[in-house]
């Protein structure tokens, strides 16, 4: 009974928070004539109700009789937001009377979300030129059309090739680089730390080619240059436990004490390089970095060093692991996260191995972002990034290498 009181709350909640939205807009902008605060609670009560009944037909009847009064309110008012609303806010209380409370909660937030913050959203979208519409829908595409057409089985040198579980990796980092992309564009200019830190999420390399050229034309101000290049490198650290923590959880446990001692480091060393300049700064030009090229560079690299790091323990044992952890992390950082996780989940390499793999690649991509940063910011830039990475990289090697 208890129980059953609670999903009753959770519909009745979803549609409260739904009309006070809804009844705001409604007086600001006379939306809809469909009800506010009141009628959007009663229709996610409506759903939760639906289900206690031992009538199958009562979840559609409520349905159509949302839908009936959408359609009344839609040939009334403006647009059709109110309406869908309502219907969405009826399924969700259906969704909570079925004992789906979290995921209805979660689509609640959602939802609410994309109504509170309409304006915000119609900026957004409105500044996305060309290049960027068409790489949210070749995102669409990949996964869409592409990924449900590759095969689910293993193929190539030791079987480590699995085309569609190569393809959900690219989407799923293709995604996260999008993502950081966008965020870049709308936050970017808040200041350097924002543009170095989401810049991070797309290239670090990027951001350190810009601050490098900064601090060519501007080294009185290299501290707060180098701040910026410590703040995008080190988002290759969270980066390393995401990916760690969704693919291999145990890889994820070994990996977390010397990643998040090496990223303390580098945030308290950015802190203090920049803690006389908070100066604003240009966010970094870059590209969107989903394009099919660069989509299908990465399954590459994710390829070939899953092959390399599973061949290359076959025939060379574990030094080899050492050896293409440093090459690897010359290519790419994502594909070798994400390639030595997938092979300590399925067991292909001990744990301890992957994470000592890892931190080695994490390290020498590292010493490539102090390497620029000397050769192309001068010696003032490459002294501060020296200092703001080389110490807390070898600290947390030398703790994963310790580790048992």
């Amino acid at each position: 009974m208890q129980e059953t009181l609670w999903h009753l709350v959770a519909a009745t909640l979803i549609g409260f928070a739904v009309g006070l939205e809804r009844e705001r807009a409604r007086a600001e902008r006379a939306t809809s004539p469909l009800g506010g605060v009141r009628t959007f609670t009663l229709i996610g009560l409506l759903g939760g109700i639906s289900v206690l009944g031992k009538e199958a037909m009562l979840v559609p009847l409520g349905f159509l009789a949302v839908a009936g009064l959408g359609l009344w309110s839609f040939s009334r008012g403006r647009g059709a937001t109110s309406e869908v609303s309502a219907l969405i806010v009826y399924s969700l209380g259906v969704l909570s009377g079925m004992g789906l409370v979290l995921p209805a909660l979660f689509a609640g937030t959602i939802t609410l979300g994309f109504l509170a913050f309409r304006e915000e959203i119609h900026d957004f979208v409105g500044g996305l030129n060309r290049d960027e519409l068409e790489a949210g829908l070749l995102l669409v595409l990949l996964l869409g059309a592409v990924y449900p057409l590759l095969p689910d089985a293993n193929y190539g040198p030791f079987g480590v090739w699995n085309p569609r579980e190569i393809w959900r990796v690219v989407i799923l980092v293709a995604g996260v680089n999008f993502a950081g992309y966008l965020a870049l564009k709308a936050l970017g200019s808040r200041g350097l730390w924002a543009a170095a830190l989401l810049g991070g999420l797309v290239s670090s390399t990027v951001v350190t080619l810009s601050m490098a050229s900064k601090s060519r034309s501007d080294a009185a101000r290299a501290p707060l240059w180098a701040s910026g290049v410590v703040l995008a490198s080190e988002i290759m650290l969270l980066r390393i436990l995401l990916w760690s923590g969704i693919v291999a959880p145990v890889l994820f446990q070994k990996l977390l004490l010397p990643a998040l001692v090496w990223l303390g480091f580098g945030l308290v060393s950015a802190f203090w390089f920049s803690r006389r300049d908070q100066t604003s700064a240009e966010a970094p030009k870059m590209k969107s970095p989903l394009q099919l090229g660069a989509a299908l560079g990465f399954a590459l690299a994710y390829a070939l060093v899953k092959l390399l790091a599973r061949g290359g323990l076959e025939a060379f044992g574990k030094t080899n692991i050492y050896v293409v952890g440093l090459f690897s992390g010359l290519i790419n950082m994502d594909a070798t996260t994400l390639s030595f996780a997938r092979l300590t989940a399925s067991r292909e390499i001990v744990t301890h191995l992957a994470a000592v793999g890892v931190l080695l690649a994490a390290f020498s991509n590292t010493v490539v972002k102090i390497g620029l940063s000397f050769a192309l910011g001068g010696a003032g830039l490459g002294r501060l990034v020296l200092i703001g990475l080389f110490p807390g990289a070898l600290v947390a090697l030398v703790l994963v290498a310790i580790a048992s």
